[in-house]
């Protein structure tokens, strides 16, 4: 099967220069074709702390707080909305926990 992919200037530049691997997924606008998008990962910043739940992380930093949760759809014995909730109180908790540690080591 051949499948054409358009990228951008960007990520076609990136690899002539031989940067290595670059991360991404492809949307397929028909069954021959389909456009690559490029995952960006951001490096963690000194000082951030995070805690893994089980259907994804929070992290705190500087700068912004994060949740990301994943939940599929299929997974036996699981009510997304149930652990949406479950989880984003116990990421509440670690980002309450969390500031009140940066309060107290930056004084916010």
């Amino acid at each position: 099967m051949t499948i054409n992919l358009q990228i951008s200037d960007t990520v076609y530049r990136r690899l002539l220069a031989g940067h290595g691997r670059i991360q991404g997924t492809i949307g397929l606008v028909s069954p021959t074709e389909g456009n690559f998008n490029e995952h960006v990962r951001q490096a963690p910043v000194p000082g951030t702390k995070y805690i893994k739940l089980r259907h994804g992380r929070a992290s705190v930093g500087g700068e912004r707080v994060r949740l990301t949760l994943s939940i599929g759809l299929d997974e036996a014995g699981v009510v997304p909305s149930d652990a949406i909730t479950d989880e984003s109180r116990q990421a509440s908790d670690f980002v309450d926990s969390a500031l009140d540690t940066f309060n107290d080591t930056f004084g916010w």
